[in-house]
């Protein structure tokens, strides 16, 4: 309690108890006016440091969505094959929704996420034009029956190296007293370093006898760059607590046989209040992958939405 507080409550209980008038700057309406406005203020400023001290401390996040992805790419069956359009030739690209979820451990400056996906796209084609798939030339107009699995898992980590308006610019860099504990935008450069395990499993059954089976994963480590934006408006919106808008892109080889692979993951997330989210955002995985002559070119892309909690 202040001591300004004090002094009006102290005013008003000697006009009630006392009935005499005693010097004041209002009248006593206007002082208890005064008196809950106190408190109000008061109550305000806890409530805003209890949520700065909720905000520091460690927290785990889980991504419960749905993601639309399409399958596309070139496929090649054998030395030497021809590269068979994942639409056009196997009928394979209509687009899917499937599970996607996603787990975020983040304390301090370090952001640790696991994710994976599922996905099975089954279909029947026809070859556009003279093909070769193992060696043998199938003849344009061919049909095949063609189904592709691909399931995913990754964990990933990134680094806060550039925080603006913390205490702390860098990790390397001194305190900034002057610095607002809890700034209404919060801005975060990443650096990201990840490992992807890929298996994709194929299957065409080709007009006249002929087939092709495979199962294979690559192993695929890469590193990244990655940017948040964090905006605080339970000060100026009592039905929202913070929007967030986040990017990551990263790059690296596929082990075992492969070439490469590229993601991308982005996201909008709004927050009514501060456990409970709500995001829209886009994801992309394009792989090149080889191996024995065989080969996938392409990846699969779509946008996502899903609902995340916070601990």
């Amino acid at each position: 309690m202040t001591s300004r507080t004090a002094m009006v409550r102290i005013a008003v209980g000697m006009i009630a108890i006392l009935g005499v008038a005693i010097p004041t700057f209002g009248s006593s309406e206007a002082l208890m006016a005064d008196l809950r406005e106190d408190e109000e203020a008061t109550s305000s400023k806890l409530d805003l440091d209890a949520l700065d001290r909720v905000r520091t401390r460690p927290t785990l996040e889980a991504t419960i969505g749905v993601w639309f992805p399409r399958l596309e790419g070139l496929v090649t069956l054998g030395s030497g094959g021809t590269a068979l359009d994942a639409g056009d030739d196997l009928s394979l690209d209509d687009s899917s929704a499937i599970f996607n979820g996603e787990f975020e451990f983040e304390a301090g400056r370090w952001q640790i996420l696991f994710g994976g996906y599922l996905i099975k796209a089954e279909d029947e084609g026809v070859l556009r034009q003279d093909s070769v798939v193992e060696g043998s030339t199938l003849a344009a107009g061919t049909t095949v029956g063609s189904r592709v699995e691909v399931w995913s898992i990754n964990a990933e980590a990134s680094w806060l190296v550039y925080t603006p308006f913390r205490e702390r610019r860098t990790p390397w860099s001194n305190p900034d007293p002057g610095v607002v504990p809890d700034p209404v935008i919060d801005l975060s450069l990443q650096a990201v370093a990840g490992l992807r395990v890929i298996n994709l499993e194929q299957r065409y059954d080709f007009e006249g006898d002929e087939n092709y089976v495979s199962n294979r994963a690559w192993f695929c480590p890469y590193v990244g760059v990655g940017a948040q934006i964090d905006w605080s408006t339970r000060r100026s919106m009592d039905f929202l607590d913070r929007v967030v808008f986040d990017a990551t892109a990263g790059w690296g080889p596929a082990l075992s046989g492969g070439d490469s692979t590229f993601v991308v993951r982005a996201d909008f997330t709004i927050y009514p209040i501060r456990n409970l989210g709500i995001s829209l955002g886009y994801r992309l995985n394009d792989f090149t992958l080889s191996r024995d002559g065989d080969g996938f070119d392409g990846g699969l892309q779509g946008l996502f939405a899903g609902v995340e909690y916070v601990w």
